[in-house]
C-alpha cells in the first residue's frame, strides 16, 4: 500500500510473471520471479485473466520506438499455451521522444497484443517508484485496444537482454483485491459531461448488480490559499470549498458546481438503502442513478434558460419529477453541507476523475464494458449478474469506446476544422489577389494600346496631320 494525495489505497500492480527461462526467473529471485509495473489509463487490460505470451524486442534505430520504420520485430515462434491458444505477442519498447499512446499504437499496428514500456536508460526509478507513475492518455488513447504497462529501466533491461538471446515466456496479470461486495469509489464533477455520460452508460450494470456493488460517489473539491477568495469558484469566504469553472465565460460558476455536488451527496445519503449479502452490507440508491443520468439533459451547463439551466431551481424540479423527497434533501443540504464538503476536500484522489475498486486504483478507459470486467474481477464469488452482463456485451459486439466523443477528440476536430478553413481562406485570398492584379494589368495594357493607337508618328520635316496613321509598334 502507498499514500497518494493523502488517500490510503492499493496501487495498480501490473504483474509480469516469468515462466521461461529459469535463468531469467532467478534474476528476479527477491520478487519470486515477478516484475511489477504500473498500468496505463488507456488500452484494455485483461482484468481477472492471465495472459501467456512471448516477449519480442526490436532494437530502435534512434527514434525510441515511435514509428514503424524505427524497428522491426523478430518472428514469433507460434507456440501454444496449455489451453491450446497461441502465445500472445508482448512487445518491449523504450520510453522517450513520444507519448505512451503513440508507442502503443505503433506496436499494435505491428502485431502486438500487449506492450511493456521500459523506462529510460538514464532513469533511476525503482520498481516501487514506477508504481506511483500515471501513464496518461494523450487524447488518442481510445484507439488503443491492447493493454500497456510501464516497468523500471533496471527490470526492463533484464527482459530486453533475455529476449535478444532467445525465447522468453511470461504471464501478464492485473489482480484486484477481492470481496463478496465490490466497493467502487468514483471521483467526478457534477458538471462533467464525460463523467455523467459514463454513469449513464454504466447505469444498466449498476441496476443489475445492485447490492453486490457498493458504489460511492465523490467530488473534486479543493481549497485556495488564504487571501485568494474567488466568489465564482468557492462557496465560502475562507476559500475552503471550491470547484473548477465548468464553462469558462459562461453563466455557470465553480461555486454552482460545489452546491450541485452537495445536492448529489444528499440525494445519495437520503435515498440509499442497505441489504445484507453474505454477511456484508451493500448500499444502493436507484434515485441517485436516475437523477445523475438525467441531470445534464434536463439542466444543461452550456445554455442559460433560467429554471431550465444548471442550478438549484432546475435541480429541485428534476428531483420532484423523479419522486425524490425534496424536503429531506433541502434539510440535508442545510445541516450537512459543511461536513460533506470537508470530507470531500480531505478525501482526494490521484486525479479529478478517478475510480478505485476495493481500495485498488483502476487504470484503463472509462467505458462500461472495461470497468465492468474490472468490477467483476473483484468478487470473491462472482455473481451470476456479471456473467449475464458480460455475455450481453459479447453478443452485441459494441465498440463502446467509439460511442463517446472525448474532450481531446472535440478539441482536435475543431482544431482541424479551423486549420482547414484557414487554408481555404488563404487560397481564396491568394486567388482573388492574383485575379485582381491580372485584371488591372490587362486594363492598363488596353489603355496604353488605345493611347498609342492614336499617336501619329512624325517623319523628318513632315507636318502633323499630313500623313496617314500608322499602327503603334511595341
Amino acid at each position: 500500500r502507498g499514500l497518494c494525495g493523502g488517500l490510503l489505497l492499493t496501487l495498480v500492480e501490473a504483474q509480469i510473471r516469468i515462466s521461461f527461462p529459469d535463468s531469467l526467473r532467478t534474476a528476479f529471485r527477491e520478487s519470486h520471479g515477478i516484475v511489477y509495473g504500473t498500468t496505463a489509463t488507456f488500452g484494455e487490460p485483461y482484468y481477472g485473466e492471465r495472459v501467456a505470451g512471448q516477449l519480442l524486442y526490436g532494437e530502435s534505430a534512434g527514434k525510441a520506438h515511435c514509428n514503424e520504420d524505427d524497428y522491426s520485430l523478430p518472428q514469433p515462434t507460434g507456440m501454444e499455451n496449455r489451453t491450446g491458444k497461441k502465445l500472445a505477442n508482448i512487445v518491449l519498447v523504450r520510453r522517450g521522444l513520444c507519448t505512451f499512446v503513440t508507442k502503443a499504437l505503433v506496436a499494435e499496428s505491428m502485431g502486438a497484443q500487449a506492450v511493456i514500456v521500459v523506462d529510460k536508460e538514464s532513469s533511476g526509478l525503482t520498481s516501487r517508484d514506477i508504481q506511483h507513475i500515471v501513464m496518461e492518455d494523450d487524447g488518442w488513447g481510445s484507439k488503443v485496444k491492447i493493454p500497456c504497462m510501464l516497468i523500471s529501466s533496471a527490470d526492463g533491461q533484464k527482459l530486453i537482454d533475455a529476449a535478444k538471446q532467445g525465447l522468453v515466456i511470461v504471464e501478464l496479470a492485473w489482480d484486484i483485491p477481492r470481496g463478496e461486495v465490490v466497493v467502487a469509489d468514483f471521483w467526478m464533477s457534477s458538471a462533467s459531461t464525460e463523467e455523467l455520460e459514463f454513469l449513464k452508460r454504466f447505469k444498466p450494470a449498476a441496476e443489475m448488480l445492485k447490492f453486490h456493488l457498493q458504489f460511492m460517489p465523490h467530488y473534486h473539491i479543493f481549497s485556495l490559499p488564504a487571501g485568494h477568495y474567488q466568489s465564482d469558484l468557492c462557496v465560502d469566504p475562507a476559500s475552503r470549498h471550491c470547484s473548477p469553472d465548468p464553462d469558462g465565460p459562461g453563466p455557470i460558476t465553480g461555486a454552482d458546481v460545489v452546491r450541485e455536488d452537495v445536492r448529489q451527496l444528499c440525494i445519495w445519503n437520503v435515498t440509499a438503502r442497505t441489504m445484507e449479502l453474505e454477511g456484508e452490507g451493500a448500499t444502493y440508491s436507484q434515485e441517485f442513478w436516475e437523477y445523475v443520468t438525467r441531470l445534464l439533459d434536463k439542466c444543461p451547463v452550456k445554455t442559460y434558460f433560467g429554471s431550465g439551466s444548471f442550478g438549484e431551481e432546475c435541480s429541485f424540479n428534476l428531483m420532484s419529477s423523479l419522486g425524490i423527497p425534496v424536503d429531506q434533501v433541502r434539510s440535508c443540504v442545510e445541516e450537512r453541507a459543511f461536513d460533506f464538503l470537508e470530507n470531500e476536500r480531505r478525501n482526494v484522489a490521484w486525479s479529478q476523475q478517478a475510480l478505485r475498486l476495493n481500495g485498488w486504483r483502476y487504470s484503463g478507459p472509462l467505458d462500461p464494458e472495461t470497468v465492468l470486467k474490472a468490477v467483476c474481477a473483484g468478487f470473491s464469488t462472482r455473481p451470476k449478474e456479471c456473467g449475464e452482463l458480460l455475455d450481453e456485451y459479447s453478443v452485441r459486439g459494441i465498440d463502446l469506446n467509439a460511442a463517446v466523443l472525448t474532450f481531446g477528440f472535440v478539441v482536435w476536430a475543431f482544431g482541424t476544422l479551423a486549420c482547414f478553413l484557414a487554408l481555404i481562406f488563404w487560397a481564396v485570398k491568394r486567388h482573388t489577389i492574383k485575379s485582381v492584379r491580372l485584371a488591372v494589368r490587362e486594363e492598363v495594357m488596353l489603355e496604353v494600346q488605345s493611347q498609342m493607337a492614336e499617336y501619329e508618328p512624325l517623319q523628318d520635316g513632315a507636318q502633323p496631320g499630313r500623313q496617314g496613321r500608322s499602327p503603334a509598334i511595341f
